[in-house]
């Protein structure tokens, strides 16, 4: 297994320092980190947290990758002025990254158009996991909107259904994909996409089993 003293983690993807909006836009922010155990995201504002991630999902030390969070902000008010963080940690390491958000007036009428479509707030861009360990594909949708309330489907790179007949392979209700005891064959590019009435949204996901570590001083 990976050892402990290799946790890591750093952001690869900022928010820019400062974003200002006009009032009835939309803004989305984008953050992304890399790391050993593969990091979890969370995003905060004003320090009160807004969306994922659930620092209690801990993934395993066997495990390295890129965790990607995307906040949006539909219908831009002044209520969504602000100071926001993003906090990704990994292990016992956490780092961040702050973005003030202001709203620009303007005398357009809001149109808020396609605030009913779902959107894909958190993935893992790139995942690496030791064969014969469990892996987690996250896809998670924006923190208020319901996973229940859309279809989620995922399929492999060659646009089949990722479960198959295979028993391995789980989809969470929140909308995770769970590979139990990973093995070579596994490696590819795993698609999400989740569809409701307001439309559909897709992220992508590169798996790549790890040989696992092996002690090779014999007794």
């Amino acid at each position: 297994m990976v050892q402990s003293h290799w946790e890591h983690v750093r952001l690869k993807t900022l928010p820019p320092v400062r974003v200002d909006g006009r009032e009835g836009g939309e803004v989305v922010l984008t953050c992304s980190a890399t790391g050993s155990p593969a990091p979890s995201i969370a995003w905060y504002k004003d320090s009160l947290f807004v969306s994922h991630m659930d620092w209690s999902v801990e993934e395993s030390a066997g495990t390295m990758g890129e965790t990607v969070a995307r906040l949006t902000l539909p219908c831009l008010a002044p209520s969504d002025v602000g100071s926001y963080e993003c906090r990704a940690r990994s292990g016992e390491q956490e780092v961040s990254a702050l973005t003030q958000v202001n709203t620009v007036p303007t005398d357009l009428t809001p149109s808020c158009s396609g605030a009913d479509r779902p959107l894909i707030s958190l993935w893992k861009k790139t995942y690496m996991v030791e064969e014969g360990q469990q892996a987690i594909l996250s896809c998670r949708v924006k923190e208020n909107q319901d996973i229940r309330d859309y279809q989620v489907v995922w399929t492999t790179s060659d646009g089949q259904p990722a479960q198959g007949n295979d028993i391995r392979f789980r989809l969470e209700e929140n909308g995770d994909l769970i590979i139990q005891k990973v093995t070579f064959a596994d490696m590819g590019q795993y698609t999400c996409t989740v569809t409701g009435a307001g439309g559909s949204d897709s992220v992508h996901t590169f798996l790549y089993p790890l040989a696992p570590e092996r002690n090779l001083l014999r007794h």
